[in-house]
């Protein structure tokens, strides 16, 4: 969902993270999110988080692509 007006660093809730094999991962419904260390983006780039979106349609995935969204491990 969107962010809440004026709130400039959201935090993401504790997240349980857990390994699938590469041919079973479904990606309908999912966005497919880089993860970084710091916001310095670029080179601090780590994985990609699989998150799960309230709508499966690819419109949907569109809008975060282009909203540029990212997570971050480090706070700043």
């Amino acid at each position: 969902m969107d962010m809440i007006p004026k709130e400039l660093y959201p935090e993401l809730p504790v997240v349980h993270i857990t390994a699938i094999e590469k041919n079973k991962v479904v990606t309908l419904g999912f966005y497919e999110c880089p993860v970084y260390i710091t916001t310095a983006r670029g080179g601090t780039y780590v994985f990609t988080a699989n998150l799960k979106m309230e709508s499966e349609e690819a419109d949907a995935e569109l809008y975060w692509i282009l909203a540029g969204v990212g997570l971050f491990m480090q706070p700043e």
